[in-house]
């Protein structure tokens, strides 16, 4: 037996970060196909035909908080274990939704372009791009789990207001704790912090934005599917929505000829919102942690199926013959 044959072999679907330290007892392998354990993003679906295709493997890890590319059931019922990164993105991302946030209050795309085209100057300039000052105004936090309640802090320093809906909580971390048609009505800026489920899919349509207060401002570092899009280019064309700041699209990426591409008040990142130097090997790290604790034995903090922790279930890998 080899050295290479008697460790723990990961892939990890990406070339991980020199950062992120790779334990003695762990090799990185070049496919799924001959990992007891991955370590993957979101653009990949892990369900039973993946499972049934990989018959070594005993573990998916999500390098972030979704996975609903991830069938957890189907993978318990194939014995592969699921766990995720709750706490990882947790700060890059909410950085990057108020990032997006002042971007899009504050015009910054708008005032960029009048001074490339050379107009920025003279009598123009007083009147500006008509940018907000976001002191006193409204943030309504539609989901507030980890993120929501940072980015919901971060707008408390600002000087803003902040709603809170979320269905999951008895008492808001920061802000009020309000019902949806409350925070439709008082919000000057929704986030969306919400997983994709058929309850959250497309929460951000013609009747809620009709709802919301005109000049609304929308952001979205959650899931692309939590926004009709057509429903809030027609906002966007109307008035009704003042701009928009989306790190999540859907599809991703936003083919290059998209509507909501090239709109100054309008800015889109390509899902990028936790992929910050640091949040990188904290995504990455956390996962194969994560992992490895399964394949060691023990049980995963963030284990997405508790019944997978059974004794009866195949947890460790195998090393070659």
């Amino acid at each position: 037996m080899t050295e290479s044959d008697s460790r723990i072999r990961i892939w990890i679907d990406r070339t991980p970060p020199s950062d992120v330290v790779i334990p003695p007892d762990v090799v990185l392998v070049d496919g799924p196909e001959d990992a007891d354990g991955v370590v993957v993003a979101a653009d990949r679906p892990w369900d039973d035909d993946a499972c049934r295709r990989l018959p070594n493997l005993k573990v998916v890890a999500r390098s972030g908080i979704g996975y609903d590319n991830v069938d957890v059931a189907a993978c318990a019922a194939q014995g592969v274990a699921a766990c995720n990164t709750p706490d990882a993105p947790t700060v890059s991302t909410a950085e990057h939704a108020l990032a997006l946030m002042l971007a899009v209050a504050k015009r910054l795309k708008s005032s960029e372009a009048r001074l490339a085209a050379g107009t920025a100057g003279g009598p123009g300039r007083l009147t500006g791009p008509g940018a907000l000052e976001l002191d006193g105004r409204t943030l309504g936090l539609v989901g507030c789990g980890r993120i929501g309640s940072l980015l919901g802090r971060y707008a408390e320093a600002l000087g803003m207001n902040v709603l809170v809906c979320d269905p999951y909580i008895d008492e808001a971390p920061t802000g009020a704790l309000v019902g949806i048609d409350q925070l439709w009505a008082e919000a000057d800026v929704v986030s969306l912090h919400a997983p994709a489920t058929p309850e959250t899919h497309h929460i951000i349509n013609a009747a809620s934005l009709a709802a919301m207060r005109p000049g609304v401002i929308i952001i979205n570092c959650a899931r692309g599917a939590l926004v009709d899009q057509t429903a809030l280019l027609s906002a966007l064309d109307s008035g009704q929505v003042r701009g928009a700041g989306l790190d999540v699209t859907e599809p991703e990426p936003l083919p290059p000829d998209h509507p909501l591409l090239g709109r100054e008040n309008v800015v889109v990142t390509p899902h990028v919102a936790s992929t910050t130097t640091v949040g990188i090997v904290r995504l990455v790290g956390q996962a194969l942690g994560q992992a490895l604790i399964w394949l060691r034995g023990g049980t995963p903090e963030h284990l997405l199926d508790t019944a997978a922790a059974h004794p009866g279930v195949d947890r460790r890998f195998k090393a070659d013959p």
